[in-house]
């Protein structure tokens, strides 16, 4: 599956899970001055999620994981900071997009999930058509937001990837000319006669 890291992309990922997944899941390796990464600034970050503040972390939204197990069919929502590392894009959109058009449930409760090996999970459909409210461009779908939100878990896994994308060649340029100043500076040192080699002129008797 095909993941651009574009940062219009994170940030719709970022819509996705702040509307969505921010219900049930926890965050434990993001907070908000991470937005600032991806040009927001201060206030912009700040207005997003209004009940964290910049320097917090997003922690699992229950009084406890007893309470969380409770409203999740027993299961307890996984953190999804790292989940992009230990699962694969291709799982992580099958699991979003296999609910299929009919929700269908066994006696265990469970939900028919077509993109699972095993076919049933304790997850409700997070997805809707038109679920995210967005400034952002883009088809509103499930199968684009579970591409949007990859994006932006994937960069919270990582999130000076982009930005070290972008730096790359200049980083590289400018190692490039301050080796070549030095390669210079060393020669023209190197090129300059030593007092140590230079005779003093004898005395005549």
């Amino acid at each position: 599956m095909d993941i651009s890291f574009k940062i219009s992309q994170i940030k719709r990922g970022f819509d996705v899970f702040r509307q969505i997944c921010i219900n049930c899941h926890s965050l434990k390796l993001f907070k908000l001055m991470d937005l600032l990464k991806l040009g927001y600034t201060h206030k912009q970050a700040a207005l997003l999620v209004k009940k964290y503040r910049l320097i917090d972390y997003f922690k699992l939204p229950y009084k406890s994981a007893i309470q969380a197990r409770r409203f999740n069919n027993g299961a307890l929502p996984p953190d999804l900071s790292l989940v992009t590392k230990y699962r694969t894009f291709q799982w992580i959109y099958d699991l979003l997009t296999g609910y299929g058009n009919t929700l269908i449930r066994n006696e265990s409760n469970l939900y028919q999930n077509k993109g699972l090996e095993q076919g049933w999970t304790a997850m409700r459909p997070p997805l809707a058509y038109g679920c995210i409210k967005s400034n952002f461009y883009a088809p509103h779908s499930i199968h684009q937001y579970s591409r949007d939100v990859i994006g932006f878990l994937d960069w919270v896994s990582e999130p000076w990837l982009t930005i070290r994308q972008r730096l790359t060649i200049p980083i590289l340029s400018s190692l490039f000319i301050t080796g070549l100043m030095l390669t210079n500076s060393l020669i023209k040192n190197n090129n300059k006669p030593s007092n140590n080699y230079i005779r003093k002129p004898q005395c005549l008797d």
